[in-house]
């Protein structure tokens, strides 16, 4: 199965490029530390530079934060049990018209995909709230969502315009986030 990794997203600021300066000016400017900040984290990508500390994460999205519960919480989750939903969730999903299809089919994605799209977010969502996977298992779903639709999405990086006149993609695929695991207690 596919894996995605932090850094896999189109994000307008997205500063995964320049880790290496952000590395050195931290090493030059701040010595040894324990914890690290980031308080306005976006994507991650620079907090992902510090998985051997205790990371303060923060964003004002909400997408952006369940992003951080992916990629840098410390709850456990059964990596088999989301390998299953995301192999059900590339499948032949059944058509219906739901929000995504009435307000957002043929502007940001294709009509099928919004069908898609909110069948699989009503599905992570009834799956949680029933019990059946943890926060940081919904939170990884998600954001496998948030990526595969990433990759088709009719838009420059960012959901405040879209390109008209395109031919969309006939389906997306979800791809099974690389969580690390071996971090510190984190503070999301």
């Amino acid at each position: 199965m596919q894996v995605t990794k932090i850094n896999n997203r189109r994000y307008l600021g997205n500063k995964y490029r320049l880790l290496p300066f952000i590395n050195d000016v931290i090493a030059k400017e701040c010595g040894n530390f324990d914890t690290f900040a980031d308080i306005f984290a976006g994507t991650g990508a620079v907090s992902s530079a510090y998985t051997d500390k205790i990371l303060y994460t923060n964003d004002i999205l909400y997408s952006n934060y369940l992003c951080h519960l992916t990629w840098f919480s410390d709850e456990a989750f059964d990596i088999s049990k989301i390998e299953k939903y995301i192999e059900y969730f590339n499948s032949e999903l059944p058509y219906e018209d739901n929000y995504m299809t009435e307000n957002f089919s043929d502007t940001y994605f294709s009509r099928k995909n919004c069908s898609k799209i909110a069948f699989i977010r009503e599905n992570i969502e009834n799956e949680f709230k029933s019990g059946k996977i943890n926060t940081r298992e919904r939170a990884i779903l998600i954001t496998s969502l948030l990526y595969g639709i990433d990759k088709i999405a009719n838009t420059c990086g960012h959901y405040d315009a879209y390109r008209k006149g395109v031919d969309f993609p006939e389906s997306f695929t979800m791809c099974v986030p690389e969580p690390n695991t071996n971090l510190k207690h984190n503070h999301l």
